[in-house]
């Protein structure tokens, strides 16, 4: 009996290298004796309300002990390159009269999902630990989708549905792969 991947993964998410094992593992303490006692559905929400009320404390002690910074270094290094591509794109495109009927064009777009595919995989290299990987995934979505969304020029929906999600798998695959390795 697990108490939910979602609970686990925001649990991760904020949770720091060195309080991830034992806040973990205390509450997996409780939620087996939760389960025992009111059954699996029941400890379940608890759970999940524990990880929510601590997420604020949490992200606190992160950010004090500095090993936030280390998810959040990998995070921008693999959104940069996107960055860097769409502020060169929208120059471009700042540049040309009567651009009406200009589009970017799909096979430009698709490159640089890969590309931010190919550098969220490096960033994710350099994180070591679990919680480490799940921070930087969680704070590579919300760069990307801070980059696209708030940049000068209107990105297509689907390049920005299809980008959003490509940062996290990049970091998260990684960290797979170096842990199989």
């Amino acid at each position: 009996m697990n108490p939910g991947r979602v609970s686990q993964f925001l649990l991760f998410a904020f949770v720091g290298a060195a309080e991830a094992e034992f806040v973990a593992g205390d509450l997996a303490e409780e939620f087996a004796s939760l389960a025992n006692r009111r059954g699996p559905r029941v400890a379940r929400r608890w759970y999940f309300r524990q990880v929510v009320r601590s997420i604020l404390p949490l992200l606190t002690v992160r950010l004090r002990s500095g090993e936030f910074t280390r998810a959040l270094l990998a995070a921008a290094g693999a959104v940069i390159p996107l960055a860097i591509l769409d502020r060169l794109w929208s120059f471009v495109y700042s540049q040309i009269p009567l651009k009406e009927s200009l589009h970017r064009d799909p096979a430009l777009l698709a490159m640089n999902v890969g590309l931010l595919v190919v550098s969220a995989w490096l960033a994710g290299l350099r994180v070591r630990t679990r919680p480490e990987a799940v921070s930087s995934a969680v704070l590579a979505a919300a760069l990307t989708a801070l980059v696209l969304c708030a940049g000068p020029a209107p990105a297509p929906v689907l390049y920005v549905a299809l980008a959003i999600p490509a940062a996290p798998v990049g970091c998260l695959t990684a960290c797979c792969w170096r842990r199989s390795g």
